[in-house]
């Protein structure tokens, strides 16, 4: 009863010192750390070294001892000294954000974001991590007039867009008496893919006995045309004449032309679950993307015409990524 009559009261407080953060801290895609951004408060080890000053004073009045006196107020100027030093660790930086690819779900999305010094001061020992993924703490340097890019990863766990909470970002230098931080807010987001699943193949393509049927798919007896070498590709496909001609290493591609169409239908999943089926669709995405094959879409309304390559299968992961969103 006692423990969860503390952790309500530590929730109550966190609520409002982020409501507080929330008003100070706007999102946006670029910050500079000033003043009234940072907080500054003594360390478990700080308030060790206090305590151990405290005493020393008081055994050094009580036993009218200057030595002990004079070892307190040693103590005491360093932690004077190392408040502004552990502050200006911080004061001086500026973080932009670089940029973030797709992942799908379950995997982890990695921002990056470049930090700069605005002063001509080295920043040391700075820890970067979003909100509650202290597992995933990334520490760097900042020398002066030099940029710097960091990846902070953050855990997906549904398709749709992601949103990473706020950002922490802490100092412990130089000392580890004082822990400087401050918390960010971003305009940044992320778009999950379905994790992918294997299903059986034939529920997850169909036919379509109305196109044309004339796109044509790897292998057959059909000239289609050059691509590169890739690991793996018989030595009696390898165009030797423009290796000859020193235009590269590539490979003769063949094809035939089919009478029938892919596509993958969400009606034609074998589970009725939707999440479950647009993993299924991301599955054969993803085979047929690596087969370099044709392929359609269809999601209810939704129909992608027959395509293959990398913007069509981003297309194609897209659609899957927001559909019934």
């Amino acid at each position: 009863m006692f423990r969860g009559w503390i952790a309500d009261l530590q929730q109550h407080y966190e609520t409002r010192f982020f409501r507080f953060i929330d008003k100070r801290v706007q999102s946006r895609k670029l910050h500079r750390l000033t003043r009234d951004k940072l907080y500054i408060f003594p360390s478990k080890r700080g308030l060790a070294f206090i305590g151990l000053i405290l005493l020393l004073w008081l055994i050094g009045t009580n036993y009218q001892n200057n030595l002990i006196l004079a070892l307190a107020f040693l103590l005491s100027s360093i932690m004077i000294v190392t408040i502004l030093q552990t502050h200006a660790n911080l004061n001086a930086l500026e973080l932009e954000f670089a940029g973030v690819a797709p992942v799908h779900a379950g995997e982890l999305a990695e921002f990056t974001f470049t930090l700069r010094s605005t002063r001509s001061r080295y920043l040391e020992n700075i820890e970067i991590c979003w909100q509650d993924e202290d597992e995933a703490v990334v520490g760097v340097d900042v020398a002066p007039e030099e940029s710097v890019t960091v990846t902070v990863p953050s855990s997906t766990y549904v398709r749709g867009w992601h949103s990473p909470a706020r950002m922490r970002i802490q100092t412990f230098y130089p000392l580890g008496i004082l822990r400087c931080w401050t918390w960010l807010n971003w305009d940044v987001r992320v778009l999950v893919y379905p994790a992918p699943i294997e299903m059986s193949y034939r529920s997850a393509v169909i036919g379509d006995n109305e196109g044309d049927g004339q796109h044509p798919l790897r292998g057959g007896q059909d000239y289609h045309g050059l691509r590169p070498y890739v690991p793996g590709d018989g030595l009696r496909r390898v165009s030797w004449k423009h290796l000859a001609q020193e235009k590269g290493l590539f490979v003769k591609d063949f094809s035939q032309s089919v009478t029938q169409e892919r596509w993958l239908d969400i009606a034609a999943m074998p589970v009725s679950d939707l999440e479950s089926q647009l993993a299924g669709l991301c599955y054969w995405a993803l085979r047929f993307a690596a087969d370099d094959d044709y392929y359609g879409l269809r999601l209810g309304n939704q129909v992608l015409a027959p395509d293959k390559g990398v913007e069509h299968t981003r297309r194609v992961l897209n659609h899957l990524a927001v559909y019934g969103l």
